[in-house]
């Protein structure tokens, strides 16, 4: 995708946001402040699909507290995790991802001007990318089930079949597609754990 000058800029602006949060873990309170629009969603993320899939949540939990030497944004337990959604209730939140690459190609389409109403859609979608990445916690419990590793075994038999024979992924579907249109045709099965707490995004430690 060719990007012009404020696209870059903004792109730029989009990553130093996203250093500063993470420079902020020493200002706990401030940074954890900041990144709350973040948190919130990241854990709406586990709460979701924790009901939707039967998970039952049993807590929810926005408040920073500290664990050891380290501090976590916020929880979400559910009590009833098994082999066929563990990985999908650790793995939620990287729902975020596409819906903030969504709001940055909206808001690049748009040609904008750097006002202070950019800036919050700024600050709103590096929230979003900061808040995307599942914490140890989350992939420690999607780990638990099968269809993760079923999943990622698929992906890298397919990218590595389409690396061997030199072929683009998808291409084949689409061809096939062009086709139709110009011929007229139209302990992993056990259970992983009760009441496990999922989505602490931010564990401090002393040093950066």
């Amino acid at each position: 995708m060719h990007l012009p000058g404020h696209g870059l800029i903004y792109l730029a602006l989009l990553v130093g946001t996203l250093l500063l949060f993470q420079r902020l873990k020493r200002a706990f309170w401030l940074f954890a402040l900041l990144i709350l629009p973040g948190t919130l969603c990241h854990e709406l993320c586990h709460l979701c699909i924790g009901g939707l899939l039967y998970g039952k949540p049993t807590r929810f939990s926005l408040l920073p507290k500290r664990e050891g030497t380290a501090f976590v944004m916020g929880s979400v337990a559910f009590a009833h995790v098994r082999w066929y959604n563990a990985f999908f209730l650790g793995m939620a939140p990287v729902l975020l991802l596409p819906a903030a690459l969504g709001l940055l190609l909206w808001r690049l389409k748009g040609h904008p001007a750097f006002s202070w109403s950019e800036a919050a859609w700024l600050y709103l979608i590096a929230n979003l990318v900061y808040a995307s990445l599942p914490s140890w916690q989350d992939l420690r419990v999607a780990a638990r089930s099968p269809i993760g590793w079923l999943l990622l075994a698929g992906a890298t038999a397919y990218g590595w079949y389409c690396f061997h024979y030199h072929q683009v992924p998808g291409s084949g579907y689409l061809q096939q597609l062009e086709i139709f249109r110009l011929s007229g045709l139209h302990a992993p099965l056990g259970n992983p754990g009760a009441d496990i707490p999922l989505g602490k995004p931010h564990k401090i430690s002393g040093a950066l």
